[in-house]
């Protein structure tokens, strides 16, 4: 099969979230206390004769802030301990930049996807979120388990339940995304014969004109699929200058020598279907290129302050 596009998914790799699906807990997605930091215990302050002024609200420290809202440098701090947690036992690891780097923008990606939902009409209810700790609880064992978890995962209380409604509602906000991908879209069906220089191209070329049959000629370029392509949508092969060149024929007809960066293909165009069903692989292609546009947009047309190096 000739090589798609990628599918690029969150960079951040949270644990919490296989642990919760893993119990039970339907798209969730969490946050901690740093172990590394020590309780403060508050000193006694001598009363005075004199009056005392109402205490003001003290703003909570934050990451960042996404449309006012702001991301709790808590979370972040704890997101970025989970982080770590998961790459133990790696041979190559991020620097610390790349890390905070990789969390910051995930959290900002997830607080959008929320901000979304809510305009949308949908937010997570404490009634619902009881019932995810619940089955969370229940997958664990206990509720001592769970305790446990937390604590070795870096969470309070009041911090994972914050996580577990923005991850939820994260998830909504990617399903309706998600959802905006049509079962059957404009495909075409193609083989190619490739070759790994112009020489090589121009000798099949050759051959082609002067009657060797394409599919002779493709299967001796590429003897593992005799150059096969198969069914794909815009924006699903990997280089789009050889896609162009696939929408862009008749079928039957076949390219001249398109040149890529890994190489030389002509293309012959066997189907062009203005709708046909797409497989799972390319089906979530297109879902992650619809949020991975959502996103870029939603970036650009946001107020975004990050408060962290």
């Amino acid at each position: 099969m000739f090589p798609r596009k990628p599918a690029t998914f969150f960079a951040l790799v949270v644990l919490t979230t296989a642990l919760l699906l893993s119990a039970g807990c339907e798209k969730t997605q969490t946050p901690p206390v740093n172990p590394s930091q020590e309780p403060t215990i508050p000193t006694a302050v001598a009363s005075t004769a004199t009056a005392t002024q109402e205490p003001t609200a003290t703003a909570i420290p934050a990451a960042a802030l996404v449309n006012g809202e702001p991301i709790p440098l808590s979370y972040f701090n704890n997101e970025v301990w989970r982080y770590r947690d998961s790459l133990a036992g790696q041979d190559v690891k991020p620097d610390d930049v790349e890390i905070s780097q990789t969390v910051i923008n995930f959290l900002i990606e997830q607080q959008l996807l929320a901000q979304e939902a809510h305009k949308t009409g949908y937010s997570l209810s404490e009634a619902d979120l009881q019932v995810t700790i619940d089955n969370l609880t229940a997958g664990l064992g206990s509720q001592d388990a769970l305790t446990d978890w937390l604590t070795n995962n870096h969470y309070d209380d009041a911090e994972f339940r914050m996580a577990l409604t923005l991850a939820s509602e994260a998830a909504w906000q990617r399903d309706q995304i998600s959802a905006t991908i049509p079962e059957e879209v404009e495909q075409v069906r193609a083989r190619q014969i490739f070759a790994l220089t112009p020489e090589g191209a121009q000798r099949a070329l050759t051959s082609l004109a002067s009657g060797t049959d394409f599919s002779k000629l493709a299967w001796e370029y590429s003897p593992e699929s005799g150059g096969e392509l198969g069914w794909f949508p815009r924006g699903y092969l990997l280089y789009p200058e050889v896609e162009a060149a696939a929408f862009s024929l008749e079928v039957g007809a076949r390219s001249e020598i398109i040149q890529s960066e890994i190489g030389y293909h002509i293309i012959e165009v066997q189907a062009h279907e203005s709708a046909h069903p797409l497989t799972t692989d390319a089906r979530i292609t297109l879902q992650t290129k619809a949020l991975n546009d959502w996103l870029s947009t939603a970036i650009a047309n946001s107020q975004i302050v990050i408060q962290v190096p």
